[in-house]
């Protein structure tokens, strides 16, 4: 495929966006898919970083005298309105059969004008505050759901929620093994990045806060800033005159590496956050921007950081030196590591180089699915389902005409290149029990999550209020999917575990 990307980098984007789309694209590279990048002139506009790898195309210029007073909230982020951008960017995107769009300032407005007839659209966000015109949307925020999106997106367009679809570069999977086995031990090394721009300078407030509380003993500091980021020189002179040992290092490019062998994180929770996780790396959060403060609330709530409010706040040192005093304890510092290794595995830029090559969608079944229903039933073990062991092939087809007409139940059918799961709805009013069933070769793919992600939207089209679901208990791939589908487990009846959903 060929595949552009539009993202921009700036002293007020910061370089978050061209990162991750970087990574998308290094994984479809990898998969023989052409890759080009369309961005826009701006201060820190990172086309160099871009050009090392792929081609990238340079939009002009903004006037510094434009005034742009539609659009989204931050619209103003991308220099020009978004329907010039967007006649700009069409005009270069040549051939490309997918467009990818990872930008604060464009809605459902620009992805219409931008892309060309035929084009597959793909946005990548983690607000959830504007409406998109997307094929596929991906949000990897901690605890999103595709319900966050349903007055915001079409339908049929199938969404990627959550850490599972982290853009990580590989490096970070490939390091947690290791990076975990050697979590647990006490507190020594301390890693601060607060990202590649930091322009109001977190990382001199974190350090004078770290400056003026009690310490651990032994305690060494590694900061990590951006090479162009405008407080460096300024940071570096602070360094020296810690009553600690602290290193600056600007323009690292091995990340990972320095994540696995620190003890602790004090940063940001953008896009970092989950590549701490990944790496099991406990980490103390500030927040940077207001897009940050519901993924730090949420890691706080789950154990796997500690919020410690704004960077500017005067109650910071109180607040670090709380934090330090908890995670001085060995036992601490483990548990909180155990609890961020569990958001993220490191391995969401494959998924989503999957959902990208094979596209899903959702349609209603038909008889010429049944047999094919009947075969994937008889692959999996008669207790996995209440109704027991697969009756004979006529009595099945028999069920299934019925039931295509039957007014309380749907059938339906996810397909991508070929059917990859069956899914069926029994109504009870305005609620419906789901039932789900993989092709084999499909198992362990993903494909499970992707499609219950569509019944949301079909369910509440329908009239329907929740979904519930019941799983026997030595169905272990059943109870992960429905638990990661954000579906709320409950007691069930004879031993059958019950889930829950509420539209």
């Amino acid at each position: 495929m060929r595949v552009a990307f539009r993202c921009d980098a700036s002293v007020d984007i910061g370089t978050g966006h061209v990162m991750r789309c970087l990574t998308l694209a290094q994984a479809l590279a990898l998969r023989g898919h052409d890759c080009r990048f369309v961005c826009r002139d701006l201060p820190g506009h990172m086309a160099d970083r871009i050009g090392a790898e792929f081609p990238v195309a340079l939009l002009p210029a903004p006037d510094p005298a434009t005034q742009i007073t539609e659009g989204p909230a931050h619209a103003a982020w991308a220099g020009v309105p978004a329907m010039q951008d967007a006649a700009e960017t069409r005009a270069v995107l040549g051939d490309a059969q997918v467009l990818v769009v990872d930008h604060y300032a464009f809605d459902a407005r620009w992805e219409i004008a931008a892309r060309p007839f035929g084009t597959r659209l793909v946005a990548l966000d983690d607000l959830a505050d504007r409406a998109h015109a997307c094929d596929l949307l991906v949000d990897p925020n901690y605890g999103r759901f595709p319900r966050d999106y349903d007055a915001l997106m079409p339908e049929a367009a199938e969404r990627l929620m959550g850490t599972t679809y982290a853009l990580l570069r590989p490096e970070f999977a490939a390091a947690r093994a290791e990076a975990l086995a050697r979590r647990g031990g006490p507190l020594r090394e301390v890693l601060v990045a607060m990202g590649g721009v930091d322009r109001d300078d977190a990382t001199g407030a974190v350090l004078r806060a770290l400056a003026s509380v009690d310490r651990p003993l032994g305690l060494r500091v590694t900061v990590v800033m951006g090479a162009a980021a405008p407080h460096l020189t300024a940071v570096k002179a602070l360094a020296g005159a810690l009553p600690f040992p602290c290193r600056v290092l600007s323009g690292v490019s091995d990340m990972a590496s320095l994540m696995a062998r620190a003890d602790l994180a004090i940063g940001a929770a953008g896009g970092t956050a989950w590549e701490r996780c990944a790496l099991g790396l406990p980490t103390l959060m500030l927040v940077l921007a207001d897009n940050q403060i519901e993924g730090t609330a949420a890691l706080d709530r789950t154990g796997a950081g500690i919020a410690l409010g704004a960077a500017g706040d005067a109650g910071l040192p109180d607040r670090l030196a709380a934090a330090l005093r908890v995670l001085s304890d060995p036992e601490g510092l483990g548990a909180m590591s155990r609890r961020a290794a569990m958001i993220c595995d490191g391995r969401g830029a494959e998924r989503v180089v999957s959902a990208i090559e094979h596209p899903l969608t959702l349609r209603p079944a038909t008889m010429a699915d049944a047999e094919t229903v009947w075969r994937w039933r008889a692959s999996l073990p008669p207790d996995h389902f209440r109704a027991g062991p697969n009756p004979p092939l006529e009595q099945h087809l028999a069920w299934f005409s019925r039931a295509l007409t039957d007014p309380t139940r749907h059938l339906l059918i996810a397909q991508s290149d070929r059917r990859v799961a069956h899914l069926r709805l029994d109504l009870d009013g305005t609620v419906a029990t789901v039932s789900i069933l993989l092709r084999p070769g499909a198992r362990g793919q993903g494909y499970g999550r992707r499609a219950l992600a569509f019944l949301g939207p079909f369910g509440r089209r329908h009239g329907l209020t929740r979904l519930t679901a019941e799983v026997a208990p030595g169905n272990t791939a059943s109870l992960r999917l429905f638990r990661g589908a954000g579906y709320v487990q409950s007691r069930g009846t004879d031993g059958f575990a019950r889930f829950d959903r509420r539209l």
